[in-house]
């Protein structure tokens, strides 16, 4: 089947294959649109996404070319007003439900499906896109700018973000970690925008591990502080302190935080970070080695902003801005469930999105062109060996 279809038809048939079609009939998802369904726009944003199309009209025109849409079963023609229309009013929901499906069975493409004792490192943190106030007047972020702000709980271990939000770029960092979803399996991991005393306190006894560094500022008392230096090739430790802090400014029943400090220097760099966590039993040195595992997050976050689309975008409105951003996660996902099935370790995210575009509306097999399988069929009419020239009668 794959041999008589296109590259782009076959991602639309993984998206189908992986249950897209049936969270569409869960959410009703077609029901004010008789010809142009939410299987098609997902298929022409994801075209934009992997082509970097600049605005809508590009994105009909390329689409135009192809003259395979039938056998993607994509029957209706794909206009900038329709394409326009569709990502303004059908609700992004549809789009954010099939991205979270996705990593339920990316999970379980990862063995991840029944881990209940073991612990996830879940790296925390939020990522801000800047949006002209002019014309997302929604997005009120400062008076003269606007943005929004991708909330992101990533899993180490898979890769990939596990779960997100979007809010408006003007809530702050620590006002969200409670909406994170962390259980006692997890150990969170997040950097000093998320510092907040009383949220110490509620993971604390909601055991939920975490690491953290800590400000300067901060008022504390040292209860006990074994100054004892441990290393290895990547750090020093200087102290490990089990230390106290108060919450509030009550005077008459003051609560408290009762915490562990490392103060750890990174050997290579030489930088000194004072980290806070309630993991009393781990070794300090593994506390710095998590900590120092929270630059992957952003790592994720430069992967999605250089090979997508995801910092301009082809409507005004909230609900197409926030559709464009899950349709281009999603395309990082499907990317990923690719790598699991055909178990190309190797394949980088950038590589993929940089040759795909090429390849999109060729006929080749999706799974054997990801693994670097590259039939070729020889040409149909071989030229004479005699004659090079493409016009014999220009040679002279």
């Amino acid at each position: 089947m794959y041999d008589s279809i296109t590259i782009s038809a076959q991602l639309l048939a993984l998206a189908d294959r992986l249950g897209f079609g049936k969270i569409c009939n869960e959410e009703n998802a077609d029901k004010r649109y008789r010809h142009f369904t939410a299987r098609t726009q997902l298929y022409a944003m994801m075209i934009a996404q992997l082509t970097e199309q600049k605005g809508l009209r590009t994105i009909e025109e390329t689409i135009a070319s192809d003259n395979d849409l039938y056998h993607a079963g994509v029957s209706s023609h794909i206009t900038r007003t329709n394409l326009a229309h569709a990502n303004e009013k059908r609700p992004c929901g549809i789009f954010q439900k099939f991205y979270f499906h996705l990593i339920e069975h990316y999970k379980f493409l990862c063995g991840r499906g029944s881990r209940k004792e073991m612990k996830n490192l879940k790296l925390i943190d939020a990522t801000t896109i800047s949006l002209n106030m002019n014309d997302f007047s929604w997005a009120k972020f400062r008076k003269t700018k606007g943005g929004i702000k991708i909330n992101t709980r990533f899993d180490y271990d898979l890769d990939c973000a596990d779960y997100l939000f979007i809010t408006n770029a003007n809530k702050h960092e620590n006002s969200t970690l409670g909406q994170m979803r962390l259980t006692e399996n997890d150990i969170a991991v997040f950097d000093r925008g998320y510092f907040n005393k009383r949220q110490f306190l509620e993971l604390t006894e909601s055991s939920i591990s975490f690491v953290t560094r800590n400000k300067s500022n901060i008022e504390y008392e040292v209860i006990s502080s074994d100054k004892k230096e441990k290393s290895d090739d990547s750090f020093t430790i200087r102290r490990d302190e089990i230390i106290r802090m108060k919450i509030g400014n009550s005077k008459k029943n003051p609560t408290y935080v009762t915490l562990r400090q490392v103060v750890s220097r990174d050997n290579e760099t030489g930088k000194e970070i004072a980290l806070l966590t309630n993991m009393f039993d781990t070794a300090s040195l593994e506390i710095a080695a998590i900590y120092k595992k929270r630059w992957e997050v952003e790592l994720y976050f430069k992967k999605i902003k250089q090979n997508l689309r995801v910092k301009r975008f082809y409507g005004q409105s909230e609900n197409a801005v926030k559709t464009q951003i899950w349709i281009a996660l999603i395309v990082h996902l499907l990317f990923l469930i690719l790598k699991a099935e055909t178990r190309q370790n190797n394949r980088t995210f950038s590589s993929f999105c940089s040759e795909i575009s090429v390849v999109l509306f060729k006929h080749r097999n999706l799974e054997k062109w990801f693994a670097r399988d590259y039939e070729k069929s020889p040409p149909k009419h071989l030229p004479d060996k005699n004659s090079l020239w493409l016009f014999d009668d220009l040679a002279g």
